[in-house]
């Protein structure tokens, strides 16, 4: 059993999710927007028991509002950063497939009050936990690479490494690979 807290302004709501249960699935289907919150262990205590309002300033770790447009990038969409920006970028979770940009963390995208508007929880679960219970789902496994032009098509276009679930979850410990994504990305 795992527990989300729920901030409903006045009080605090404790949600108990079965361990089979996804946390974001849960959310998702509970909301049209909100956003998940990193906190440790004694304030995810102090929220429990609280009968006052709690301000607790943390950056989002997990954001889901309606997709702005039909492009990954875009602003909304459900995205995963690391709130204490040990790891740079964010990760984007579709219905088939979870991609890794390292651009920047989502809660810094020009439309970012997309992912402030909604519901606000919390929970004791790091970005690893939250990504872990992602990757028991089926789905491709991508790193943003850049774009390139077609001339053909007179656009650009996405390019996109595959990668084994084992290695996008390299991304999520490792700074170091997304800088170095980061860096070998490419605009033709």
């Amino acid at each position: 059993m795992k527990q989300i807290i729920e901030d409903r302004l006045i009080e605090y709501r404790v949600i108990n999710l079965d361990s089979n249960t996804s946390t974001l699935d849960y959310l998702k289907k509970n909301n049209f927007s909100f956003n998940l919150r990193h906190v440790d262990h004694k304030t995810f205590e102090s929220l429990q028991a609280s009968n006052k309002i709690i301000v607790v300033e943390r950056k989002p770790l997990v954001g889901y509002g309606k997709l702005k447009g039909t492009h990954f990038r875009q602003s909304g969409g459900l995205k995963i950063s690391d709130p204490d920006e040990r790891i740079s970028g964010s990760f984007i979770i579709e219905d088939k497939r979870i991609i890794y940009e390292a651009g920047e963390p989502f809660y810094r995208e020009r439309d970012s009050f997309v992912y402030f508007n909604g519901v606000r929880y919390y929970t004791e679960m790091s970005m690893l936990d939250i990504l872990k219970e992602e990757l028991n789902q089926e789905r491709q496994y991508l790193i943003y690479m850049g774009q390139k032009f077609e001339k053909e098509k007179m656009c650009y276009i996405d390019q996109f490494e595959e990668v084994s679930k084992d290695e996008l979850l390299e991304y999520a410990i490792d700074s170091e690979k997304g800088e170095y994504s980061l860096k070998m990305r490419s605009y033709y």
